[in-house]
C-alpha cells in the first residue's frame, strides 16, 4: 500500500513537473512569437524607432495595413542608408537611432535654455521629433553635396552641359530660358543633389531586411490612427 502510494506521489510529481515545463516553454515561445524583431542594414529596429517612423509615413487608409508597413521599412532603409553614409564620411559619429534621439534632445533642450535666458533663437522653439530628423537629413545632405572632393561630386563639363540642356532654366519674373553661365551654379548643386540621391538609392536597394514580418504586421495594424 505505501509503495503504490509513493508511485503516485512519484506519478503526480513528474506530472506536474511535466505540466509546469510546457507552461513556461508555452510562455516563452508567445513572448518569442510576439517579441519586436526587425533588423534593417544591420540595425537593430526597436519598437519605439519603427513607431516614430511609422507615423511620418502616408496612409491614406483605403489600402491594407501591410502597404503601411512596407512602407515604413522602406522608409526607415532610407533613412539609415542616410545616416550609415554620413558615418562614414565623418560627419556623425554614431548613425544610431538611439543617438539620433539624443541630438534631438540635447537641440530642444539648448534651445529650451536660451529662451529662458532671452535670447536669439532662428527657427523654432522646440522640434518635434519628425522635424528634427528632417533637418539633419537635409542637412547632412547638402553638407556631402557642398564638398566637391567627395565621391560623385566632381563634375565633368560634359555632365553639367548634358544636364542642362536636360530642361529649361527660367529665373525670376523672366520667360527665357537662362544660358548655361547664368544657370550654371543651380545646374551644379541639382545634378549633385540627383547624384547624392542615387547613391543612397543604391544603398537602399543593397538594404538587407530581416526578422518577424507577421509581428511587425500586427505591430503595424494595432498602432494605426
Amino acid at each position: 500500500m505505501k509503495n503504490r502510494k509513493k508511485q503516485f506521489l512519484k506519478l503526480g510529481i513528474i506530472l506536474l513537473a511535466i505540466a509546469v515545463t510546457g507552461t513556461v516553454a508555452g510562455i516563452i515561445q508567445y513572448k518569442k512569437a510576439n517579441q519586436f524583431d526587425l533588423t534593417v542594414a544591420e540595425h537593430v529596429i526597436s519598437k519605439e524607432e519603427y513607431l516614430n517612423c511609422m507615423k511620418a509615413v502616408e496612409y491614406d487608409g483605403k489600402h491594407g495595413y501591410e502597404i503601411l508597413a512596407d512602407n515604413t521599412v522602406e522608409e526607415l532603409k532610407h533613412i539609415h542608408a542616410v545616416y550609415d553614409l554620413a558615418k562614414e564620411q565623418g560627419d556623425i559619429t554614431d548613425s544610431s537611432y538611439e543617438a539620433l534621439e539624443k541630438r534631438w534632445k540635447d537641440e530642444n533642450a539648448e534651445r529650451s535654455e536660451k529662451v529662458e535666458k532671452g535670447e536669439v533663437i532662428y527657427g523654432l522653439k522646440e522640434y518635434t521629433f519628425q522635424l528634427y530628423l528632417d533637418y539633419e537629413i537635409s542637412t547632412l545632405k547638402e553638407k556631402y553635396c557642398n564638398d566637391t572632393n567627395r565621391e560623385g561630386m566632381k563634375l565633368t563639363e560634359d555632365e553639367i552641359q548634358e544636364h542642362y540642356q536636360s530642361r529649361e532654366w527660367i529665373f525670376g519674373d523672366s520667360d527665357e530660358n537662362a544660358d548655361l553661365e547664368m544657370a550654371r551654379i543651380a545646374v551644379e548643386r541639382e545634378l549633385r543633389e540627383q547624384k547624392y540621391d542615387d547613391m543612397i538609392t543604391q544603398r537602399e536597394t543593397g538594404s538587407q531586411v530581416a526578422g518577424n514580418m507577421e509581428n511587425v504586421n500586427r505591430i503595424t495594424l494595432k498602432n494605426i490612427q
